[in-house]
C-alpha cells in the first residue's frame, strides 16, 4: 500500500515538472522559429558565443528536461501500477 503511494506522488511531481517543462520548451521553440535562418540557425546579438547561440541551445536543454522526466514519470507509473510480489519460502 505504501510502496504505491510513494509511486504514486512521485508520479504526480514528475508529471507537474514535466508540463512545466514541457510548456517552458514550447514558449522557447516559438522563439527559436521566430528568429531562425534557412539553415535553421539563430544568433542573438551578444558579448561571446554562449550568449549568441543561446536562442538554439535552451530549447534544446528544454527538450532533454522533459524527456528525462518523463522516463521517470513512466518509471514511477510501473512501479505504482506492477504486481505485487509473492514471497514464498
Amino acid at each position: 500500500m505504501f510502496r504505491r503511494l510513494f509511486y504514486l506522488v512521485l508520479l504526480a511531481v514528475f508529471l507537474a515538472l514535466g508540463a512545466l517543462a514541457a510548456l517552458l520548451l514550447h514558449q522557447h521553440f516559438l522563439i527559436w522559429w521566430a528568429c531562425k535562418d534557412e539553415w535553421g540557425l539563430c544568433f542573438a546579438d551578444g558579448s561571446n558565443r554562449i550568449d549568441r547561440a543561446a536562442p538554439m541551445g535552451i530549447p534544446l536543454a528544454y527538450a532533454a528536461i522533459t524527456l528525462v522526466l518523463g522516463l521517470l514519470s513512466l518509471k514511477a507509473l510501473w512501479g505504482m501500477l506492477r504486481p505485487r510480489r509473492r514471497h514464498c519460502a
